[in-house]
């Protein structure tokens, strides 16, 4: 009865399976055990408290995907609407700087080129998000695949966020540490992707020497 009590699924449903495992001794033992109707209770608060707690558990996970996804649009919405409107001060407010410092003429910058090829932000739409690789568990980051829709059309963007706790309303809140945008004319990335020089460009391994040299 404890067990199936307990607040947690899989635990509770284990309280209703030893609730039938104990009505099975009860009537093998032909009157020499007793406890059935509190057997019969245990196999119904534990299958009740499995239901309820999974039900809890998903609208849980469903709140704080939502919380996650409203906070990344108003991270990126407001650092890319800022740095377009030349207000470095307010973009780098939702920027992590210690993960990925910035600095405020990379800021300014960043907004220019985005005025410049794809005008003003209309609006976002959230393709995916899942937990970053090799993260610690102290510090969770998000990689999340974006739709941003510009004056100039639809580009795609990919940004690395990480979460910051917000205790009153029991949620998460972001900072961006990279955010790229998809464009024909070129990635426009912050922070910035060095370029490959020329002499990095790398080798084919199956060409032999003989075939290097000029004819």
């Amino acid at each position: 009865m404890v067990v199936a009590c307990l607040p947690c699924p899989p635990v509770s449903l284990l309280g209703s399976v030893l609730g039938l495992m104990s009505i099975g001794r009860i009537r093998q033992a032909n009157g020499a055990l007793r406890g059935t109707k509190l057997a019969k209770i245990s196999i119904i608060v534990g299958i009740l408290m499995s239901v309820s707690s999974l039900l809890l558990l998903t609208s849980l996970r469903d709140y704080l995907e939502q919380g996650q996804e409203k906070a990344i649009s108003e991270s990126v919405h407001v650092f890319l609407t800022q740095s377009v409107n030349e207000n470095a001060t307010g973009a780098l407010s939702h920027w992590e700087l210690k993960e990925s410092p910035v600095s405020v003429e990379e800021i300014e910058a960043y907004g220019a080129l985005v005025h410049e090829r794809l005008g003003e932000l209309q609006s976002i739409q959230i393709g995916k998000v899942v937990p970053s690789k090799d993260v610690s568990f102290l510090q969770p980051q998000l990689d999340a695949w974006l739709i941003l829709k510009f004056e100039a059309g639809t580009r795609n963007a990919s940004c690395q966020f990480i979460l910051i706790p917000q205790l009153e309303d029991m949620t998460f809140g972001t900072k961006i540490i990279s955010l790229r945008i998809e464009d024909p004319e070129g990635l426009i990335s912050l922070p910035a992707e060095p370029e490959l020089e020329p002499d990095d460009t790398p080798v084919d391994p199956e060409v032999t020497d003989a075939e290097a040299e000029p004819a």
